[in-house]
């Protein structure tokens, strides 16, 4: 949901900024507003390549990434007239914008699984790992942070555009311990949204686990709700060699599927490094449409978001999350206009 306001005039413009996003962050307090915001940023995407996408301070906008692909292939190119968008079963009131989102900076997480049950599969996983970052973060542009996990979590390389800092904290990893997925997902999560760098970027976390939660104080739902709340994409790749029907990858399933990613069971070392190339490629196809939704109560509930695209009369396969929180009217900031 968009948080901002059309000022006409230049010193209404400097005092609408500094109201709209330097208070907020003096104000501890206002600090789970705007995390809970669905979309608290401004955006480069133009709708026409006519008005930008500006700073707001309501609460009755949605802002929704997703990828599309026709087959094996991601759409590069789709307008506004190839999809249609219903929330809470309703079309939107109005479309805002729409556009390729492929140049929007990258907030990336990348998750490391380092309990018993990964070890026989692990510097290879490290490996795949590191070589990913090297090819995703963009210097000066991209950011990512290293976190390893068993049955607590430790955050081994914080915000860095440096491949070599990622590579030598992902190196410097050891396997052992029992899983706590879901807590490790909400800490990942929570450092995602805190991102105030004053620009919008995609928020990724890129999990690799075999799916096996035994210590977490966290259920899968809160998890997910979390990440949800956070506007945070969740890529899973399986860590073990699993049948997609057991609970564990059923668990991977989830995750990546509810925050609008992809879960990948690779069966050997190259479809583990294929299954990162697939994220990559996946993370600069995405597209982004903003709209106001009809009837929107800020009541705090979850509303759900369905996106479909045709092309040429074909129909595609669309990527994206199913749904998204409002703000609760007068709490902690949400509901205002």
């Amino acid at each position: 949901m968009g948080c901002s306001v059309k000022f006409r005039h230049s010193r209404e413009f400097v005092l609408g900024c500094f109201m709209a996003c330097v208070v907020p962050l003096w104000l501890a307090e206002q600090r789970s507003w705007a995390q809970d915001c669905i979309t608290c940023t401004t955006s480069a995407l133009r709708e026409e390549d006519t008005e930008p996408w500006i700073i707001r301070q309501r609460v009755d906008e949605v802002t929704v990434f997703f990828t599309v692909t026709r087959g094996q292939t991601y759409v590069s190119e789709l307008a506004r007239e190839d999809i249609t968008i219903t929330d809470d079963g309703k079309p939107p009131e109005r479309t805002l914008a729409f556009g390729h989102q492929s140049d929007l900076p990258l907030r990336l997480g990348v998750l490391i699984d380092t309990s018993d049950s990964v070890e026989d599969r692990f510097d290879f996983e490290k490996e795949a790992a590191s070589k990913f970052l090297r090819t995703i973060i963009r210097p000066e542009k991209d950011e990512a942070f290293v976190m390893g996990f068993s049955v607590g979590s430790s955050l081994v390389q914080d915000y860095t555009d440096d491949p070599d800092e990622m590579a030598e904290s992902i190196a410097a990893l050891n396997a052992g311990g029992a899983t706590a997925i879901f807590d490790a997902i909400r800490s990942s999560s929570e450092k995602l949204a805190d991102t105030n760098d004053g620009e919008p970027a995609a928020r990724i976390l890129v999990l690799l686990s075999d799916g096996d939660d035994n210590s977490s104080w966290s259920t899968l739902r809160q998890a997910i709700e979390i990440a949800q709340r956070r506007e945070v994409t969740i890529y899973t790749i399986s860590t073990k060699r699993s049948d997609p029907l057991m609970r564990e990858s059923r668990v991977l399933e989830r995750l990546a599927s509810e925050t609008g990613g992809r879960v990948f069971f690779p069966k050997d070392a190259g479809a583990t490094a294929k299954a990162f190339v697939s994220i990559e490629q996946e993370m600069r196809s995405r597209f982004a449409v903003s709209y106001q939704p009809r009837d929107l109560l800020l009541d705090g509930r979850f509303r759900h978001i369905t996106i479909n695209a045709r092309r040429a009369g074909k129909k595609l396969r669309v990527y994206a999350r199913r749904g998204y929180y409002t703000p609760i009217r007068g709490a902690a900031g949400g509901g205002r206009e």
